[in-house]
């Protein structure tokens, strides 16, 4: 907690210059962008007008840079819908169901990082943005699972309670890491999520449900690591060490957040839906929240006539939606692709859709990928993740193959 919040209190402390309000992520993806694709705070350098030209010139690219992105979400999401809708109205054949399902998913992947990115660039409000995801995620799933959780059981729904703490955090802390940071360096910070969550899942969890482990899931971890590593090298003078601090809180909070939450749900709290756990961590999550974006003054600069204008626009209003329907559909289309498909298919998906993400930020946000040293790193990272992925699944079948092997020499010797 107090790194997390030392780290808000420095983001905080760039916010001004002078008399003149600075935003935390005020960017201008050509002349005011840093080479990492995180913000550069627009500051006067000179004469009033010179700095007044310099801020609206940043904040007519974000404009800009909104709008494109609001294109692309109609022409991607109305294309997914139609195709759905053909779907469902001709009855196509199951292959033509499982493709849309992933081409859905991954859509929703892809959308909800730059969705997330455009929206704190733009409106500088990270906890509130988060919040508002999580408010319209309760309403969304309140319609479906609110009977579930006043038939939930108490016991079991009062344990609970201590997952929204993490999970709140692991959202804010993504919010403030993309403020900070390219989409392409956050991905590859992620990657290194297994490196803390082998070692915990091999200690907590009950030994049936324990991680298989290979040399080749230890050489695909080394992999993204040295990946990280070379690519933060060729890139080292243009990185934010604060966004790196908020993305590796965002990893070790989402490494917490899993475990714990795939602890309770196989042992304390086994009898909660899905649908109950998510309006738990969302509505519990709502409340720190906020509090956070009121102590930070989020809720007074959203209220300035200048940004509240940016608040109020059609499409941003629009984009706002959809990125809290987007984070819900990543759930759900998820839970449906893992049951269509096998768990490599799914492996692969998801490293095809980092990919994605990353292509997303060289276009959209100009992140940095030029040099050979970025692109040997970038390779390095990804390749090790896809390693990684299906080295995990074959060690999972090997591991259960030698667990059904023994119990058919039990039941022999019986």
């Amino acid at each position: 907690m107090r790194l997390f919040t030392s780290l808000i209190a420095s983001a905080l402390a760039t916010q001004a210059c002078g008399n003149v309000p600075i935003r935390l992520i005020q960017m201008e993806k050509q002349n005011h962008h840093n080479n990492d694709g995180s913000l550069r705070l627009v500051q006067p350098t000179g004469a009033a007008h010179a700095g007044s030209e310099s801020m609206k010139e940043a904040a007519a690219i974000e404009t800009t840079l909104i709008s494109r992105i609001f294109v692309m979400c109609v022409v991607m999401y109305g294309g997914i819908a139609l195709l759905w809708g053909v779907n469902i109205k001709s009855g196509s054949p199951e292959s033509f169901r499982i493709a849309l399902l992933i081409i859905s998913w991954a859509s929703c992947s892809v959308g909800m990082h730059v969705l997330n990115k455009a929206l704190v660039d733009y409106l500088a409000a990270p906890a509130l943005i988060s919040g508002f995801q999580m408010a319209l995620t309760v309403g969304v799933c309140a319609g479906t699972s609110g009977r579930d959780v006043m038939n939930a059981p108490r016991s079991q729904i009062m344990r609970w309670l201590i997952v929204p703490i993490f999970f709140a955090g692991m959202l804010i802390s993504a919010f403030y890491a993309y403020a900070r940071i390219s989409l392409t360096l956050l991905t590859l910070v992620r990657n290194l999520t297994p490196l803390l969550m082998l070692p915990l899942e091999t200690i907590f969890m009950a030994p049936d449900k324990r991680p298989a482990v290979s040399v080749n899931v230890v050489v695909g971890i080394l992999i993204m690591l040295a990946g990280a590593i070379v690519y933060s090298g060729g890139n080292l003078a243009s990185i934010s060490m604060i966004g790196v601090g908020f993305a590796c809180l965002n990893m070790v909070l989402a490494v917490t957040d899993r475990l714990l939450q795939r602890r309770l749900l196989t042992t304390e709290c086994k009898d909660l839906s899905s649908g109950v756990c998510t309006i738990l961590n969302n509505f519990g999550g709502m409340l720190p929240t906020l509090l956070l974006a009121a102590t930070t003054g989020q809720f007074a600069e959203a209220a300035a006539p200048q940004q509240a204008a940016r608040w109020t626009q059609p499409y941003v209003l629009v984009l706002l939606v959809l990125s809290g329907l987007v984070g819900t559909g990543i759930s759900l289309l998820g839970i449906e692709c893992q049951r269509a498909i096998s768990a490599t298919s799914f492996s692969v998906m998801q490293n095809v859709s980092k990919v994605a993400v990353v292509s997303a930020g060289v276009v959209f946000f100009s992140d940095p990928i030029g040099s050979r040293t970025s692109m040997v790193g970038l390779l390095l990272s990804l390749g090790g993740s896809f390693l990684y992925g299906l080295a995990q699944q074959r060690a999972t079948a090997d591991a259960k193959a030698k667990m059904e092997l023994g119990t058919m020499g039990t039941d022999k010797k019986v």
